[in-house]
């Protein structure tokens, strides 16, 4: 079924009336969001249309909730619905269900939602060539952490280098990380008390080799009378970064990462803090040793009290799915 046929057959004005308001301002805001990320015209446009698609349908088929409510067996029906009752290919479904992941994913990351569980991407595509999300969560090794993290430093970006290993060690969300000071960083492991998710307030906590990073990058700094961390500009021009910037930085360290691997790969904020986690998890972070001279590997308990979250099914979500490496190594099986 060709595309436009799809939306037409979904679309109309008076059903798109009738959506939930809230579905429509989180559309607004997501897009808004890849506008300013300067995305194409025609990749928008596109996310708009299929997104109508899945509002109406929750419009017609689940009692006009908020997208944000929706558990793993709505999104899975959804799959089902365009698959089997509209006789959509494989590929077509996966490009709506594509189009869900993104949205949930920026209201994941972005500090105005509260929500923490992309039920969306629990439900996996159906076979035939799914399309492809570079907002797809991935995860960076503890190894990639080190080489990206050098290279920052060899090429002169020494903030980004800061802001880098500081986003990794603390696995802080971008508000979190735009909250830091500068202040009395160079006399311990823990930053100012920031506010994270539902107000909840601490310390971000980084390693030794990140903190003396961070007093090479202040020394190069100098004085200045701005707290922020994060600034712009040298001398008499330096200022604070904006929210906005401070996430592009981020972004922007994806070129690094891309020639590392050699292939092309975007980080996000959530990607350091997906990463960290799962490292904490698998206990592969060189820096952190037992008594035993082992690298240490931290219980999910642990790590849902580090990562501040108020259910361990939350943290369970930021890891890899390693229950098939399990399998294997119970029964002895090659991979």
């Amino acid at each position: 079924m060709a595309r436009g046929k799809i939306y037409n057959q979904f679309y109309t004005s008076e059903l798109w009336e009738q959506v939930n308001k809230e579905n429509k301002q989180i559309i607004n805001d997501f897009l808004a969001e890849y506008k300013q990320r300067q995305k194409s015209k025609g990749t928008i446009k596109g996310y708009y249309n299929d997104l109508r698609i899945i509002m109406i349908y929750i419009l017609k088929e689940l009692d006009n909730r908020s997208i944000l409510e929706l558990k793993k067996k709505d999104f899975r029906g959804l799959s089902l619905y365009f698959s089997e009752e509209c006789n959509m290919s494989s590929a077509r479904v996966n490009r709506l269900k594509s189009a869900c992941n993104s949205l949930l994913t920026f209201c994941e990351e972005d500090d105005d939602y509260n929500y923490e569980i992309n039920y969306s991407k629990k439900v996996s595509g159906l076979p035939k060539k799914p399309v492809k999300d570079d907002e797809d969560d991935f995860f960076f090794t503890f190894d990639e952490f080190i080489k990206v993290r050098d290279i920052l430093v060899e090429r002169g970006r020494l903030q980004d280098a800061v802001l880098w290993s500081i986003g990794f060690d603390s696995a802080g969300r971008r508000n979190e990380l735009f909250q830091i000071t500068k202040h009395g960083l160079s006399t311990g492991n823990k930053t100012n008390i920031v506010i994270g998710k539902r107000g909840k307030k601490f310390n971000l906590v980084y390693l030794d080799d990140t903190k003396e990073l961070i007093d090479k990058y202040l020394n190069e700094r100098g004085e200045d009378n701005i707290d922020s961390l994060w600034i712009k500009g040298m001398g008499e021009n330096k200022s604070p970064v904006t929210y906005d910037a401070l996430y592009d930085r981020i972004c922007s360290i994806s070129k690094i990462l891309s020639e590392i691997r050699g292939e092309e790969c975007n980080i996000f904020p959530h990607t350091l803090r997906h990463s960290r986690l799962e490292c904490l998890a698998q206990g592969t972070d060189a820096r952190l040793i037992d008594k035993d001279g082992n690298i240490r590997k931290y219980s999910l308990e642990q790590v849902q009290i580090f990562a501040h979250h108020s259910d361990i099914s939350t943290t369970q979500s930021y890891l890899k799915d390693h229950s098939e490496d399990t399998i294997n190594e119970m029964f002895g099986f090659s991979v």
